[in-house]
């Protein structure tokens, strides 16, 4: 008898048991877009998400819509996408909700808040150090800073940073001056020219 027989048969009956408990666990919901939740006044949104289920999602709907394509149902994991239309002020809340083949649901909100204000920069320093300009500053928004970007000559350069409500920045460039550029989450931009 091989001598491993008894440690394959264990090995079995977990995997057995494993496979046999009873689904207890709701689909997760996730939003990735738009992104903060921030939108523009007056604009349609796109919101895009996904679901997870360790059986498979069923269904997913938004404020009571099925927003789940046919063709993504029965998936473990699913993607969704939907339009809605943004507040003229204020917030809107929508209830999403995912339930897997068992029945089993979770629900979460989805906030969307109206972005009114364009990013601020504040540049609190610009000085030139061996040939180079060097900037250091802060770029912030009420409701996300999506990216800030540096500009000198031709070059548009995107600097590795977190978005967040306030993002602070280092950069130096081979150039007399640039122009920081700080984009919200809903493409509203602001510019600040920094010469020493």
């Amino acid at each position: 008898m091989n001598r491993n027989a008894p440690l394959l048969f264990s090995l079995l009956l977990v995997l057995a048991a494993c496979g046999g408990r009873p689904d207890e666990t709701p689909p997760l919901v996730g939003v990735v877009r738009p992104s903060g939740g921030a939108v523009a006044k007056g604009q349609e949104a796109v919101v895009e998400g996904y679901a997870f289920d360790d059986t498979a999602v069923a269904s997913v709907k938004a404020g009571g819509t099925e927003v789940l394509p046919e063709s993504e149902r029965g998936k473990k994991l699913v993607r969704f996408r939907f339009k809605v239309q943004a507040p003229r002020s204020g917030e809107v809340r929508i209830k999403l909700r995912a339930e897997d083949a068992g029945g089993l649901s979770r629900e979460r909100e989805l906030r969307l808040v109206l972005d009114q204000s364009p990013p601020k920069v504040r540049l609190e320093r610009v000085e030139r150090v061996d040939g180079r300009l060097r900037i250091v500053g802060v770029a912030s928004d009420d409701v996300e800073v999506d990216r800030v970007v540096v500009h000198y000559g031709k070059v548009y350069s995107r600097l590795n940073l977190p978005k967040g409500k306030e993002v602070r920045f280092y950069v130096e460039v081979p150039a007399e001056r640039a122009t920081i550029i700080a984009v919200d989450a809903v493409g509203q931009r602001t510019e600040a020219t920094a010469r020493p």
